[in-house]
């Protein structure tokens, strides 16, 4: 199964309301994971189900299924 990952040297957190990913908000497993705000978020691969909401939804377009 598919699984989410992002791309560091393309996410830009900075340009995300309050330094906050957004695509946390789409994610129905809550697999994207961002400890501080302005932080490159992270994908938990065990909440991962390969949805690609977030692939959709992130407007830097630095996330994708593998």
């Amino acid at each position: 199964m598919p699984r989410a990952i992002v791309d560091p040297q393309r996410c830009r957190p900075q340009e995300c309301v309050d330094g906050r990913c957004r695509v946390r908000k789409v994610c129905p497993t809550k697999a994207i994971i961002q400890m501080e705000p302005h932080e490159v978020p992270a994908t938990d691969p065990g909440r991962c189900h390969g949805c690609s909401k977030c692939v959709a939804d992130c407007p830097a377009r630095a996330i994708q299924l593998v």
